[in-house]
């Protein structure tokens, strides 16, 4: 029995059938429609080629705000630091609040590379605006 390719092998086949098969024969908003659909497959693509890293780094920030444990669970972590930062709990000008934005810009900068595939790979490269994230 052949193996079955696994969600980053169909990913990657369903865009590459958009490209090849589909994108040059549209025009108006079926084009348009059709290159959201790819750009939602590269973005799925990604997630699913960094998500689990980005996960634990986003958990480790979070951990490292707390100085008792506060578990693994991603979701539960984000819940408190939410009503944590609500409460205000983070007092104004001490190290435990710059600690927070640099986690917060982080986790900014991370979403913002899955969102921007195209922008950060030109970054890489040494091409695009700079920033401190």
């Amino acid at each position: 029995m052949l193996p079955r390719p696994g969600a980053a092998d169909l990913l990657k086949m369903a865009q590459q059938a958009l490209q090849d098969s589909v994108l040059g024969k549209l025009e108006g908003e079926a084009k348009y429609a059709a290159l959201m659909a790819a750009r939602a497959i590269e973005i799925a693509e990604a997630e699913l080629r960094e998500g689990p890293a980005a996960d634990r780094a986003a958990l480790k920030a979070i951990q490292g705000l707390y100085e008792e444990p506060i578990g693994d669970d991603l979701a539960a972590a984000r819940k408190r630091l939410a009503a944590d930062i609500r409460a205000r709990r983070f007092a104004a000008g001490t190290p435990r609040e710059v600690r927070l934005l640099d986690a917060l810009t982080s986790a900014a900068a991370t979403q913002l590379r899955a969102v921007n595939i195209k922008y950060m790979s030109q970054r890489q490269r040494g091409k695009g605006a700079e920033s401190a994230v």
